[in-house]
């Protein structure tokens, strides 16, 4: 069973200094391992960490409309028993994906805040401005906020699939991305820059080499990276070759639509 100074000695390796602002990304999966849970887990990064970010996505507000943009991958009309069940986004609204056994009980901390996208919102301790900066049209904006700033990213037993921050370097290289709808207090909204498909953004470890700090605790690894050099690094693969971070999945319709999309010219 792992203790709180087992955590805090893998934050030490990983050299993320106390003031770098620091998205975090931590696997639910660590729980049943760490003496204390989550909230040991919590603990261990905000005694090493001052200013946070930590995703509490909420899927569970999607609604699938009549109609919509051709080339979406939605079957537009199949959801009209499943919209009845969709939740209005509050900030409120428990978080609903993988990892919400870790957010959900830092969302309840002391002067932690909200974004209001309501699909990928982010909850912050420290960082209201960058919090501030995501929107419905700018599901990025937090990520454009934190550049220039020294940021971090940790990885606590997650894949690179889950950096978010890629996606934004996918819009910003003009790739292809989604329309979603969601339930909002003021109606159903649409959620553009929806993202395509990750589990190709492994492939970018080898390119930002130095600058990706590795520990590992048990079986799993642990993983820091800087903010800029992840978006610099991430931005000139997709603008050397448009495939670059794509999946290989040849049944993947996302990653096999934006081949499409790249062939055409798009």
């Amino acid at each position: 069973m792992l203790q709180y100074h087992d955590l805090k000695n893998a934050l030490d390796d990983l050299e993320i200094r106390r003031n770098d602002p620091t998205i975090v990304y931590a696997s639910s999966s660590l729980i049943p391992h760490v003496k204390g849970g989550a909230q040991t887990i919590l603990g261990a990064v905000l005694a090493g960490i001052d200013n946070i970010l930590i995703p509490s996505f909420t899927f569970k507000t999607m609604i699938v409309p009549e109609v919509g943009p051709d080339e979406n991958l939605l079957e537009y009309g199949s959801g009209r028993e499943d919209n009845l069940n969709a939740s209005i986004f509050t900030p409120d609204l428990p978080s609903d994906f993988e990892d919400q056994e870790i957010s959900e009980p830092f969302r309840h901390f002391p002067d932690v805040v909200r974004s209001s996208h309501p699909i990928f919102s982010f909850l912050g301790l420290g960082l209201d401005a960058a919090l501030d900066a995501q929107s419905l049209s700018e599901p990025y904006g937090h990520i454009r906020y934190l550049q220039g700033k020294h940021a971090r990213i940790l990885l606590a037993a997650k894949e690179p699939s889950s950096l978010f921050s890629i996606h934004f370097c996918e819009k910003e290289s003009g790739r292809r991305q989604f329309v979603r709808w969601a339930m909002t207090d003021e109606g159903i909204q649409e959620c553009p820059n929806f993202p395509g498909c990750s589990n190709g953004f492994h492939k970018i470890l080898f390119h930002l080499r130095e600058d990706v700090k590795k520990t590992q605790i048990e079986d799993q690894p642990w993983y820091a990276l800087t903010l800029d050099h992840l978006i610099e690094t991430a931005l000139q693969m997709l603008r050397a070759d448009p495939y670059a971070l794509l999946c290989n999945d040849l049944h993947c319709e996302k990653c096999n639509l934006i081949r499409k999309d790249i062939r055409q010219g798009g």
